[in-house]
């Protein structure tokens, strides 16, 4: 019964779907990269950066994970001043590695 009832939900699923997608103009990839929180590395320093009006925190780990800094910023770039190292930076959506020289 169980199959059987699967089988005919599976049917009704498939025939109700049309073939289109739509999406919102406003939801686009590029409009949603544009405002992503990012982080880069210059002389010596580590840029965090938050485009939006909204805060982002960015939390900075060192290689073993120990917690070094944490930081938000709001519509603005931070420079944040650490030792030479390898470096883990933690964001709301992502997570990456950076290096110090």
């Amino acid at each position: 019964m169980r199959k059987i009832l699967s089988t005919v939900i599976l049917i009704f699923a498939v025939a109700s779907f049309t073939g289109e997608w739509h999406a919102d103009a406003k939801t686009t990839v590029e409009n949603r990269v544009d405002r992503m929180p990012t982080v880069s590395v210059d002389k010596g320093y580590i840029e965090l950066t938050a485009p939006d009006a909204e805060p982002v925190k960015f939390e900075i780990f060192s290689i073993t994970g120990q917690l070094i800094k944490s930081v938000t910023v709001k519509g603005a770039t931070t420079k944040v001043d650490l030792p030479k190292g390898f470096y883990i930076i933690k964001c709301d959506s992502w997570t990456k590695r950076v290096m110090l020289r």
